[in-house]
């Protein structure tokens, strides 16, 4: 193989090596406008969680804490499914943003963005947060990517 080749064979390499992670979430605008367009946006004290292994996700049952947007009421109990991340799953890329299953745990509280889905909730481009506290105020807003959680740990 002459020199060219190599040099070539090393330049695509080398470049898709760095496109890979830039194909790995959406541009932040397309979560801003999930959130933006989402029904309901809520904080959620967790009381159960149910590990789907077979669909990569685990089922969250809860009480809403809070209740910024839509027709959930403040001590409704909600449920809806969050990508989890199980040892068997196989590592994507892709906009998925997963759970760690260890993590989701009674007593965590959670702020996100939500479409109503047959008596239960679907996140809005997987737009929930785990947050230190419930809170009067939302910590997650539509104009900035960013959820503002001044007791998160730094």
């Amino acid at each position: 193989m002459g020199l060219r080749r190599i040099t070539a064979a090393i330049g695509l390499a080398a470049g898709l090596a760095m496109a890979w992670p830039a194909s790995a979430v959406l541009p932040p605008y397309v979560y801003l406008e999930a959130r933006a367009s989402a029904d309901v946006h809520l904080q959620v004290r967790v009381s159960r969680v149910h590990k789907v292994t077979r669909e990569n996700a685990c089922r969250v049952e809860g009480r809403a804490l809070a209740v910024w947007r839509g027709s959930v009421k403040t001590g409704d109990k909600v449920s809806f499914n969050l990508p989890c991340r199980f040892a068997s799953t196989p590592v994507m890329p892709g906009p998925t943003l997963w759970f760690d299953p260890s993590r989701l745990k009674p007593g965590l509280i959670l702020e996100g963005f939500f479409e109503p889905a047959e008596g239960s909730l679907r996140p809005a481009r997987d737009q929930v947060f785990v947050v230190s506290a419930a809170t009067s105020q939302p910590l997650c807003e539509t104009t900035d990517y960013a959820c503002r959680d001044p007791g998160a740990a730094p």
